[in-house]
């Protein structure tokens, strides 16, 4: 094991962590346990660019040799299976129970699988006529909520399928939703203007980005206010987005709001 190999597994273990979901705090601690683990202090540092680290053997009051690497970040998502598998193999190699090419080989093995779009589709629908019932919904609106919601759904992972934009996507969805649950509600179950109006307004939740906001204000407390700053942003967007979705939908539907 060279110093420069184990910089290049640490910058890939936090850019994996990164595209998983992880909040900076985390990333950066589990990377450099992981360093201290195989007897190099590091530092790592994560930017709303890129991943950095800086492996030093320090002998007394001297820093002998050092050793940097950096890696691009690349966008991702949401993936807590992976996240958590991440965690627990830096926790094994912090313990002692795996030796360097065990943990660079079990790192490398660990694959991202979707899940079926179809299921998603269904299980979406599902939420969405639950909190229409949560929110006084009867059963005709919980209807239209479940299919303007899978219909929402399906647009937005034939979208990311293509690797749009997520500001595109997420105005496209927000328009669909928006006539969607509007064309059901009025053209096949003729429901009732408050039950219209919790149809459409549930059949976008999906469109919430609460793990980036989350994320977000998270690195703000815990003082890494550059990757806050950018979290938020990106979920401001998105919110925007779905916002002009709405607008431009109301702007060829005979209403003028919820």
């Amino acid at each position: 094991m060279t110093d420069r190999e184990l910089a290049e597994l640490i910058a890939y273990t936090a850019d994996r962590m990164y595209r998983c979901g992880a909040e900076t705090r985390l990333i950066i601690q589990t990377s450099e346990r992981v360093a201290r683990a195989y007897g190099r202090p590091a530092t790592v540092v994560v930017t709303p660019e890129m991943i950095g680290v800086k492996l030093r053997t320090d002998e007394g009051n001297e820093t002998v040799t050092e050793c940097s690497t950096f890696t691009r970040i690349d966008r991702g998502g949401l993936n807590m299976h992976n996240l958590v598998t991440y965690t627990r193999l830096c926790q094994e190699a912090e313990k002692g129970n795996l030796s360097f090419e065990e943990l660079k080989q079990k790192l490398s093995e660990i694959r991202s699988y979707p899940y079926n779009p179809f299921l998603m589709t269904f299980l979406i629908g599902i939420a969405t006529a639950c909190f229409s019932f949560i929110n006084g919904g009867d059963l005709y609106t919980g209807i239209t909520a479940m299919l303007a919601g899978s219909i929402t759904m399906a647009v937005k992972l034939l979208l990311q399928k293509y690797h749009l934009f997520d500001m595109f996507i997420f105005t496209v969805c927000g328009f669909t939703g928006t006539v969607s649950s509007y064309l059901i509600g009025t053209h096949l179950f003729e429901l009732t203007r408050y039950n219209l109006a919790v149809a459409m307004v549930v059949s976008l939740l999906l469109l919430v980005p609460g793990f980036p906001f989350i994320n977000g204000i998270l690195d703000l407390f815990k003082g890494y206010i550059s990757m806050g700053t950018v979290r938020l942003i990106h979920t401001i967007i998105l919110v925007a987005s779905v916002c002009l979705g709405i607008i431009l939908a109301f702007s060829i539907l005979p209403i003028n709001g919820w």
